[in-house]
């Protein structure tokens, strides 16, 4: 999965505002004590967030019906 950073930015921002979180340090943390993550839809036109496995990089859409889902770490790029 090759994103732009400006990409990423977006969409952890939009993964950050859904999960009611100021910071990604906040969200990380909260994620990294639990068995699932908040996840985002990458592609352009779709922001479908859902709970994956931390570690996730092609989970599946609901509203794009692609795999297409990635964890906020996976994200972030922090795994």
């Amino acid at each position: 999965m090759h994103l732009s950073a400006q990409v990423r930015q977006e969409k952890l921002a939009k993964l950050l505002a859904a999960e009611g979180y100021e910071t990604l340090e906040e969200l990380a943390a909260a994620v990294l004590s639990d068995s699932v993550s908040p996840a985002i839809c990458i592609e352009p036109d779709c922001d479908y967030t859902a709970e994956m496995e931390p570690d996730q990089d092609a989970g599946y859409c609901e509203l794009c019906r692609k795999n297409t889902v990635v964890a906020v770490l996976v994200l972030a790029e922090l795994i």
